[in-house]
């Protein structure tokens, strides 16, 4: 038997967008990420040789402002610039730093109070406009090569930004004594008194550009004063993105690193950020934290007044720290998938709710995309995933109506020809078709009960069996759910889901996640995004043990509402049906085999076989791409 999940449907494409080739319904649907750029900024590669050597695929995101990499907007933007003109058809995306940049780029659209400041120290000595000796109360605040605001202090005691000095530090002297170099980015050196300038070092990133000695500063989207810093960057960005401007061929902007809210903690040092820029660490500073979401929005909306709705706005979106704003952007870019941190795709659930929730419910029209690279690292540099990983990822998009960019070279392949991208031609094609089915699951088991018991202290309110309400007590929904297995093996856990949650001073709602851990293991957890209206998801949990086990369900939402709620036994084997062939996954940890009627009536082929199979065998965290054998 087959379980169904319909998609949102309805979503209208501007007449702009309408023809991108990205928009029209067949797949697989492919863009190239980044990859691009090195060529394109190297004056000795002609712009005809660059343009043929990355033509295949439906488009591009690249970086054409210097916000990150000195230089992209020079010979790289020209020749972007041209390539849409030559290609109409595909999709041209600025790729954007949305947490920080180089200050070197467009520094005078901004304000001193714009940027994020960790607390600092105050000057004991006066201090000439010359000096680069500044002897301080403590130096413990500073990092090598910080750069720092030095801030006067006015008549009434306040700190005084619109007259702030740059400067970097070269060297920090004695626990009293740092040496600079003054007047930074043309500010102006000016005389200070004694205790009268206060200098805080920026919340920074070390630089990404190779070469680079410049850190990039952090955004203060706490700053939502009339005009402030959210006003500033959108205005900003609307001199290169809106009408008549140098980047309006531009199909729209991805927003990288923009996150939902900044902690109150940097990992460089353990200062404090002083997010209300007032000098010093207090309750003020959570206070100022919590508007930065605020900011954030603000500066959305704004943008998206600018551009109007034949742009396209993305961001960041999957991580639970990353973007929310569904009712002002088209979608998410996953830098890997399901999560940053999960290499081998253990939280597979968390990856298909989180594109769908937005495919369903974004600006229109949607746009999402998955970066498939290298995958992260902690122990060194990001290794290339195992090949089934790879496969798993593609269906995953595939599933959910999601763009592939491509990022590195599979051994044995070019970043543009996979296999699963090319369907046995020689160059990408979008050979599987328009879909006939939306993501639809095969179940392997007959249908069997899990038991469960709630927590001594759980705050569930049941009105039937499936249907639970839950309330938050505190900060967030925590409740612990006892499983009693009959036997060990996988379990799938599906609701509809709705929540409500309330932003600190607005009574306005916003997007909240639902997220079940099994066990208290970090890497047994899945999640969802839920709003107001009915959201299904799915949870996969793989390999429990036989008797007792916990899931602990949490959610920064108000209140919480699960319908239609099963836990039932059985292993997650997802598939899709195409004009011309179907996808099928699995994402548990052992090989499945099944009959190929289950899924389709017709005969089908693997990719570069002639043979039709009846029996598929689909390996451990694997997909199979089958063509029909017409």
């Amino acid at each position: 038997m087959a379980i169904s999940f319909a998609l949102y449907s309805g979503q209208s494409v501007c007449s702009e967008l309408s023809d991108l080739n990205v928009f029209d319904e067949q797949y697989p649907k492919a863009i190239y990420f980044r990859n691009v750029e090195n060529s394109a900024a190297n004056t000795s590669i002609s712009y005809e040789k660059w343009a043929k050597r990355w033509s295949k695929l439906d488009g591009m995101v690249v970086k054409a402002l210097d916000e990150e990499i000195p230089g992209r907007s020079k010979e790289a933007q020209k020749k972007f610039i041209q390539y849409k003109k030559d290609n109409p058809s595909k999709l041209m995306l600025l790729h954007f730093n949305g947490n920080a940049r180089d200050p070197n780029f467009d520094f005078d659209a901004f304000h001193a109070e714009d940027w994020t400041y960790f607390v600092g120290t105050y000057s004991t000595k006066s201090t000439t406009s010359l000096d680069t000796n500044i002897t301080v109360n403590d130096t413990h605040m500073f990092k090598s090569s910080d750069d720092i605001a030095m801030v006067p202090i006015d008549r009434n005691g306040d700190l005084d930004w619109k007259n702030a000095e740059q400067v970097k530090l070269l060297s920090i002297k004695s626990k009293n004594t740092i040496i600079v170099e003054r007047g930074i980015f043309n500010t102006r050196p000016s005389a200070y008194k004694k205790g009268k300038v206060y200098l805080a070092p920026h919340v920074s990133q070390p630089p990404l550009a190779p070469g680079s000695k410049q850190a990039l500063w952090r955004y203060n989207f706490t700053n939502t004063a009339q005009g402030g810093m959210p006003q500033r960057l959108s205005k900003n960005l609307l001199q290169y993105l809106s009408k008549g401007k140098a980047l309006n061929s531009f199909d729209g902007v991805e927003f990288d690193v923009l996150a939902d809210i900044r902690g109150l903690r940097h990992p460089s040092r353990t200062t404090p950020i002083d997010y209300n820029f007032d000098g010093k660490a207090s309750q003020l500073d959570q206070v100022a934290q919590q508007r930065y979401r605020q900011g954030v929005k603000l500066f959305l909306n704004s943008l998206r007044r600018g551009l109007g709705d034949n742009k396209l706005i993305l961001a960041d979106g999957n991580e639970a720290n990353q973007q929310r704003e569904i009712s002002i952007l088209n979608g998410i870019e996953s830098e890997t998938w399901p999560s940053h941190w999960d290499p081998l795709v253990e939280q597979w659930s968390s990856g298909i709710n989180r594109h769908l929730f937005w495919q369903s419910r974004s600006y229109s029209p949607s746009l999402n995309y998955i970066k498939l690279g290298k995958v992260p690292n902690k122990k060194g540099p990001a290794v290339a995933p195992a090949e089934n990983l790879r496969r798993l990822r593609m269906a995953g998009a595939l599933f959910t109506d999601t763009i592939i960019a491509p990022a590195y070279r599979p051994r044995g392949k070019g970043i543009d020809n996979w296999p699963e991208f090319i369907g046995g031609e020689k160059n990408y094609n979008t050979w599987l078709g328009k879909p006939l089915s939306n993501i639809q699951f095969l179940r392997t088991e007959r249908k069997s009960k899990v038991g469960y018991s709630l927590g001594s202290n759980s705050n569930i309110v049941k009105s039937s069996e499936k249907i639970w309400s839950i309330k938050k007590r505190k900060n967030k929904i925590k409740e612990v759910i006892n499983l009693q297995l009959e036997r060990s093996g996988d379990i799938i856990i599906t609701a509809q889901i709705s929540a409500k949650s309330l932003t600190l001073k607005s009574k306005e709602s916003r997007v909240s996640y639902v997220q079940f851990e099994l066990n208290d293991n970090s890497k047994q957890k899945n999640m969802t995004w839920s709003d107001e209206q009915q959201f299904y998801s799915r949870f996969y949990f793989k390999e429990l043990k036989k008797g007792s086990n916990s899931l602990t369900l949490t959610s920064d939402a108000g209140f919480i509402e699960l319908s239609d709620l099963k836990f039932q036994y059985g292993v997650e084997i997802p598939y899709r049906i195409f004009e011309n062939g179907i996808v099928i996954a699995n994402p548990s940890r052992e090989d499945i085999s099944i009959i190929s009627d289950k899924i389709s009536a017709k005969a089908l082929m693997p990719l570069g076989s002639m043979q039709h199979v009846e029996k598929l065998t689909i390996k451990a965290k694997d997909a199979l791409f089958l063509k029909f054998n017409h």
